[in-house]
């Protein structure tokens, strides 16, 4: 049984490779050229908010003139979005939270049916006004805003017969986040499309967002079915608690995976709830998890030390999220990896499968923390086929083969 579960997981986990350097070729070819224009160049800009700025009949002139300029290589440093702009914190707002408005006469350069493509990138939330008219965007903006990731928008526009317009966008940044210093408002341009190449674009830029989320979705995946396989095959071992809690840790590590993927496809997530979900509860239970069950593969060993610093270790990360301090979640994190480097030196002196058990277990460390190693001046990113890649996602990807032979090996000692 757990030969023929070894086998089918490998088997599985082959295709599902070979998928996801699929749709990332796909998501990673150019756009599509023609007849469409990227609104770049001057617009107007006021920081705050007034319905009455969506009007054709607003009195822009003494709003600030900002320039939107860029190229499809300048690109985001997550996805590899094209066309990426410096926010407006970058423009003369670095503590603006809340609504800032963009407003431009766009001229209509072709006869028939158009459609604008609302901008990929934006800080956090938008609506588009045509001539006054709401026309679409991303975001709940009633009395309480809610936003979530930016995705792919195609509006047809109305047909009112003039050959000029006002496009108004009303730009909202989530307050309450850490932020840097290019952030804010519109990161991208929206662009003006005759509605049938419209579409197309729309598609390739449907295409690259799947894709740029494709890896999390994929990992995801895997670690459930790990963790099934986990559980089943610790009925029938002597020693079920470390299949027991890699379960857990593999759970929560795919549900933290998986809220950008799920916010960013379908919009069902909100950012801020999904910031503290992932920040409160899953990050926390994830390195909890992954922390014990490393610590009790090494078997014949007093444990309860060791799940008391775990706990406390979680402890203080929650208690930092909560409290706004960070220095707690940081000595939380540090105390986790005093616990991964105390499994790592059992392992090495007497762990059962050593080299295998080593190497799956460095490989999640690096994931698990990343932040850390990313201080060591480590790459942390790279670009296959234009669409970002993590190292957490490389190492990720890494580990679960080794896991999965880990967790079906015949197991005879106790613990």
């Amino acid at each position: 049984m757990d030969r023929f579960l070894r086998r089918a997981y490998l088997a599985l986990a082959a295709i599902a490779s070979l998928a996801v350097v699929a749709m990332l070729a796909v998501g990673g070819r150019p756009d599509p050229v023609g007849t469409a224009r990227t609104l770049y160049g001057e617009w107007r800009f006021h920081p705050g908010d007034d319905p009455a700025w969506a009007s054709p009949q607003a009195d822009d002139a003494d709003w600030e003139r900002v320039t939107l300029l860029s190229t499809p290589a300048t690109r985001d440093n997550d996805v590899g979005l094209p066309g990426l702009l410096d926010g407006w914190r970058a423009r003369g707002h670095p503590d603006l939270e809340g609504y800032g408005w963009y407003r431009r006469q766009i001229r209509l350069p072709w006869n028939g049916e158009l459609a604008l493509l609302g901008p990929t990138m934006v800080d956090d939330g938008y609506q588009m006004f045509w001539n006054g008219r709401l026309v679409g965007g991303v975001g709940d903006f009633n009395q309480r805003p809610r936003v979530t990731i930016a995705r792919p928008l195609l509006v047809r526009l109305p047909e009112d017969g003039g050959q000029t317009g006002i496009l108004a966008i009303r730009a909202y940044l989530q307050p309450g986040f850490e932020r840097d210093n290019h952030s804010g408002g519109l990161r991208s341009a929206p662009t003006l499309a005759s509605l049938a190449f419209g579409e197309r674009l729309h598609a390739a830029q449907w295409n690259r967002t799947i894709a740029g989320y494709i890896v999390e979705v994929a990992l995801a995946g895997m670690m459930m079915l790990l963790a099934v396989i986990a559980l089943v095959g610790s009925l029938r071992k002597d020693r079920p608690s470390f299949a027991h809690w890699l379960a857990i840790a593999l759970i929560t590590t795919a549900f933290l995976r998986l809220g950008n993927a799920v916010a960013a496809w379908t919009g069902l997530l909100d950012v801020a709830p999904l910031v503290w979900l992932n920040a409160l509860l899953l990050a926390p239970l994830t390195m909890l998890g992954w922390t014990i069950a490393w610590n009790v593969w090494v078997p014949g060993r007093n444990r309860t030390f060791v799940f008391i610093c775990a706990i406390a270790a979680w402890a203080m990360r929650v208690a930092g999220v909560v409290l706004h301090v960070q220095a707690l979640g940081s000595a939380g994190r540090y105390v986790s990896l005093a616990l991964f480097v105390n499994a790592a030196v059992h392992i090495w002196r007497g762990g059962e499968r050593r080299s295998l058990a080593l190497a799956a277990m460095g490989l999640m460390a690096v994931g698990l923390f990343i932040t850390e190693v990313k201080l060591l001046g480590a790459p942390d990113i790279w670009f296959p086929f234009g669409i970002g890649v993590t190292l957490t996602q490389y190492v990720y990807a890494a580990a679960l083969p080794l896991l999965c032979v880990l967790v079906t090996a015949r197991n005879t000692r106790t613990s």
